[in-house]
């Protein structure tokens, strides 16, 4: 491509990324009902630590985040409500590109630049510019953590146990850590994490047995049962279609979330210690994935499609050209465009609301995050498939010494 097309394209796509988060921003600050995940949190935590009240074993709790979240968010119920809006809002706006920063950093090779367009394009998605949730912040804890894995221990299992305020979020990067043998750092984010529910049983004087058996109650309530909620992306919307009864529903949704996480690490374990440059981003992307698709997550939280489209994008880099078999069949840039103008357009949202029940399309369009995760988890386990193919068999061939190496020359 002609240099001044591809300065003028760069700019243009700059543009477009900064209309998205100014959109984001301009609707954080003036649509109340952006903010009342934060409004939430925020009497939830002022609750525990001003009022030293529990929030999981009344029978009207409602508190689905951990009690380690409780106690790490604690520090918002010292600001003023008029406050935290707009400083929240402004820490999400520098979140956005930080965490797409962390991603890519894991697999760009040499130099300390970062690909400008990847970011770029990540920052047009729509879930980017919902900035007054928490999940971008687990989400850059947790690649952070896994920028620092192999350089800085402590520091990444820190990360992690920060991050693993939001389970479904962070919880991917810690199935990563344990199926790539990093004792120390999934140790070291166990014990962060202990810390603060013990914190968060001390403040109360509860004792922790209690403490779990609430959380874990109000996780049933309001995650399973006939009134448990459907996310944008879980296999639990399928499953309550395929059945009316709600035990039957569940209890496919577990079984076949259950396959698939034992999927996705049997894949992993194909070749558990590859370098994340060198493709190893594929197994984070099969958990990201998996997460998606078992729990409940709403179109913010499709941020976690990062890692598979930075995967992609990157994956002409590799030394293994036919792994997705461009040349002949699918060319890289064919998912790369699926995937943005999915995740730019959200038809859900979009086109939804403008359908009757009775429209032909209403289904499909109702399930296209659906199966745009389920798409994308068996695409990049093909790919990863492939790539580490070769490894395997590589492995496999048993030494047959000199003497039978001469004879077959």
């Amino acid at each position: 491509m002609n240099s001044r097309i591809a300065r003028l394209a760069l700019l243009v796509l700059a543009i477009a990324a900064c209309v998205t988060l100014a959109a984001g921003a301009t609707l954080a600050l003036r649509d109340p009902a952006r903010a009342s995940d934060l409004r939430t949190m925020y009497e939830w935590c002022g609750r525990w630590l001003v009022g030293g009240e529990g929030l999981y074993t009344a029978p009207d709790a409602v508190a689905d985040y951990p009690p380690n979240a409780i106690v790490m968010l604690s520090p918002l119920a010292l600001l003023p409500w008029a406050w935290l809006v707009p400083l929240w809002t402004a820490f999400g706006l520098a979140l956005a590109p930080a965490l797409a920063y962390l991603v890519i950093r894991c697999v760009s090779r040499g130099g300390r630049s970062v690909p400008a367009v990847p970011l770029l394009l990540f920052l047009c998605w729509t879930s980017t510019r919902t900035l007054l949730q928490f999940s971008a912040l687990s989400m850059t804890l947790a690649f952070l953590s896994l920028r620092l894995v192999d350089s800085h221990r402590l520091a990444s299992g820190v990360a992690l146990g920060l991050a693993l305020f939001k389970p479904h979020i962070a919880g991917p990067i810690a199935l990563w850590v344990v199926v790539t043998g990093r004792a120390r750092v999934a140790i070291v984010a166990a014990a962060v994490v202990l810390v603060g529910w013990t914190a968060y049983d001390a403040r109360i004087g509860a004792n922790p047995h209690t403490t779990l058996d609430g959380y874990r109650h109000v996780l049933g309530r309001l995650h399973a049962g006939p009134d448990g909620l459907l996310g944008r992306t879980g296999l639990r919307g399928w499953t309550r279609i395929l059945t009316a009864d709600p035990r039957a529903a569940d209890a496919w949704w577990i079984a076949v979330s259950a396959l698939l996480l034992a999927g996705a690490w049997w894949l992993a374990r194909r070749d558990p210690r590859r370098p994340l440059e060198a493709g190893g981003l594929a197994v984070t992307s099969l958990f990201c994935s998996w997460s998606l698709l078992a729990f409940y997550h709403n179109t913010n939280n499709l941020i976690m499609m990062l890692p598979t489209f930075v995967f992609v994008w990157f994956l002409d880099d590799r030394s293994a050209r036919s792994v997705s078999e461009k040349c002949e069949h699918a060319p890289s840039w064919v998912p790369i465009v699926l995937l943005q103008a999915a995740l730019m357009f959200d038809v859900p949202t979009r086109l939804g609301p403008r359908m009757s029940d009775e429209h032909w399309a209403k289904v499909a369009v109702d399930n296209v995050d659906r199966l745009l995760v389920l798409a994308s988890f068996a695409y990049v386990a093909l790919c990863w498939h492939r790539l580490t193919r070769s490894v395997r068999r590589v492995r496999l061939q048993p030494d047959r010494g000199p003497l039978s190496r001469r004879r077959s020359a």
